[in-house]
């Protein structure tokens, strides 16, 4: 029994030291990871779908009802039962407060709260959900709240591998296209310029520590540029990260977040051969395997899976599997669980 015990003593201090020689050979870039997709959002209550589907001709592909239809868990059970090491989080500016706290859909469907009671959401501050006054529900009103999350549970798991946040500024809402829906109350979005992003900073580095954050100038180091470094050096060790998070943002007026410097904490999603380019964004990852495949020699790709609730409805994983073979590094989906009302479609990293 005692030498049973101690070969089993044995093969545990192996165990460790495979696992430290496999630390310090992997570099950042080449760390794959599956990513959730609107992170935040819970499903639609059924009464919202099930009215705007009335509407889907006139509402346009980019809100159809049944694209709308999916939802995730909290951050934490996303960490630890799936395995997730990628978020998106979409923000929208509320720098006076009470922009998003009424859901004017709700003022067309009987039944349903149009008011949200949370105070919350009429204090300033980025307020998270995915289009506003029509697709609303989410596990977080407030990008604090989610801040406050993550901090939490990285203190929880002090050596977790590196998460990546991608983060969205949202620039659009259905007020800002139909003036009869603005008649009705329906907002238009703010629009993202210099103060919103020194806002959206300010806010994250008041919740995570700044040495829990892997940010530009980290990978620029004493480089003139990030090419330069990326170029002459290469990618961080992945063991040098471990126990952060790194923040990448795109969408609403993004350009106006990189200008004339890197030293900011988050990475823009970029177009290839920048200065300062070192996350790539390629969505649709079929027909383009190889281009993504190239592109991370240099840079860490994000594609998606699946959209919509299109492939888990046809139980499709033709997108996934060009995904894979492209060597994206972040594979983003909302289906890292089954949902049980589309079938079993579910994607997993091998």
């Amino acid at each position: 029994m005692k030498k049973n015990a101690f070969l089993i003593f044995l093969l545990f201090i192996y165990s460790l030291k495979v696992s430290a020689q496999i630390d310090d050979t992997i570099r950042l870039n080449q760390y794959k990871v599956l990513a959730s997709h609107n992170s935040y959002k819970k499903n639609p209550n059924p009464k919202v779908i099930k009215f705007l589907s009335k509407f889907k001709k006139q509402l346009g592909e980019l809100n159809d009802p049944e694209q709308m239809d999916y939802g995730h868990l909290p951050l934490p059970q996303q960490f630890d039962d799936y395995n997730i090491r990628g978020i998106e989080i979409d923000v929208n500016y509320d720098p006076k407060g009470g922009l998003y706290y009424k859901r004017k859909v709700n003022k067309l469907i009987g039944g349903l709260r149009q008011k949200v009671k949370d105070p919350l959401m009429k204090q300033s501050g980025f307020k998270v959900l995915h289009i506003a006054d029509v697709d609303y529900e989410t596990n977080y009103l407030t990008f604090k709240q989610v801040l406050i999350e993550l901090k939490n549970w990285s203190n929880a798991h002090p050596n977790h591998t590196p998460i990546f946040v991608n983060i969205e500024s949202k620039g659009f809402n259905p007020g800002d296209e139909s003036r009869f829906l603005r008649f009705l109350g329906f907002k238009r979005a703010l629009q993202f310029n210099d103060q919103a992003f020194l806002d959206l900073d300010q806010e994250i580095l008041e919740v995570i520590p700044a040495d829990k954050i892997y940010k530009p100038m980290d990978l620029k180091g004493n480089y003139t540029t990030i090419k330069e470094r990326l170029d002459q050096q290469g990618w961080p060790l992945l063991s040098n990260c471990f126990g952060k998070f790194i923040f990448i943002l795109e969408g609403n007026n993004q350009d106006f977040y990189q200008k004339n410097t890197v030293n900011r904490p988050m990475f823009v999603y970029s177009q290839p051969n920048g200065d300062n380019t070192a996350f790539v964004v390629k969505n649709d990852p079929i027909g383009h395997e190889y281009e993504i495949e190239a592109l991370t020699k240099s840079y860490i790709v994000r594609t998606r899976s699946d959209t919509g609730t299109l492939e888990a409805r046809a139980n499709d994983y033709t997108r996934h599997n060009a995904a894979v073979k492209s060597g994206a590094q972040i594979i983003s989906t909302d289906y890292y669980k089954a949902d049980p009302r589309m079938g079993t479609f579910v994607i997993k990293l091998k």
